[in-house]
């Protein structure tokens, strides 16, 4: 029986007489071009046997490691399959995260480990690919987003990071597309819920309004060096569209008035560089 027809048949995996077995076979195929087998069954099996506490601590760190390694597979790679076993293998470190969040079962320098390689990783990954045609969701920087934010939730997460995970979001905003055009599936949504996590450990307003201000200067200065070049274009809407979805969370959460008002006067000026 393939891996695929098990899982779909598969009822109950805490039962299975070899559970380890059924684990190893599923980080092998974590990164299956099979949308079904990858997403639908493989990642969503593993939700439930992690976050419904059906797992040993020794499996659940087994699983955390192989994932951890799985995160720097090929990196550098830009249009290769091996995004998806990267990007499948954070959202699966992501949902352990989460789950020792409340559990606190996994060793300490695991965590460590895993906190700092969700910051490495949304800096090194180089396949910017949202939805591939016939292979399903690659969304790298997103389920990277994913990641790092529930890093930052962890307890163990220590607030002197704060500035190495404004430096990934940044790398993100203005990273060359694999496509060659913008962001187009929601990559900025995600990218603020990061912003979102840091405010809760602490980050004060003014650190972000200054980093919010390097943006703009790093904007201005690819538009001093090619004008308006297709790829100011792209930047420029990437940091318009990440801005102003940052700012209506802000908004929607009362929060920052006046971060609020500055994202407002940056958005403005862009505007009025372009079109006045």
């Amino acid at each position: 029986m393939t891996l695929k027809l098990e899982l779909r048949e598969l009822k109950d995996p805490v039962l299975l007489p070899d559970l380890n077995d059924l684990l190893g076979r599923m980080l092998q195929n974590i990164g299956s071009v099979d949308p079904e087998l990858r997403d639908t069954l493989i990642y969503n099996k593993f939700g439930k046997l992690i976050l419904g506490n059906h797992l040993s601590t020794q499996q659940v760190e087994h699983i955390l490691s192989v994932c951890l390694d799985n995160l720097f597979w090929k990196i550098g790679e830009r249009s290769s399959d091996s995004v998806f076993t990267r990007s499948f293998s954070a959202l699966v470190i992501a949902l352990i995260l989460n789950y020792n969040r409340q559990k606190q079962i996994i060793s300490d320098q695991l965590i460590h480990h895993s906190v700092n390689s969700s910051i490495k990783y949304l800096k090194l990954e180089k396949d910017t690919r949202g939805y591939v045609t016939g292979k399903g969701w690659a969304h790298s920087i997103a389920h990277g987003a994913d990641l790092l934010t529930e890093a930052i939730k962890h307890p163990h997460f220590n607030q002197a990071l704060s500035s190495q995970c404004l430096e990934a979001i940044k790398l993100c905003i203005f990273k060359e597309n694999t496509t060659n055009t913008p962001y187009i599936d929601d990559e900025e949504e995600r990218l603020v819920f990061i912003m979102e996590a840091l405010k809760e450990k602490g980050i004060t307003e003014q650190k972000v309004y200054t980093w919010v201000l390097e943006i703009e200067q790093q904007l201005d200065d690819i538009f001093q060096n090619e004008g308006h070049s297709l790829n100011f274009f792209w930047k420029r809407n990437q940091v318009v569209n990440f801005l102003r979805s940052y700012y209506f969370r802000l908004l929607y959460n009362n929060e920052w008035e006046q971060l609020q008002t500055n994202i407002v006067t940056v958005l403005r000026k862009l505007h009025k560089d372009l079109y006045d």
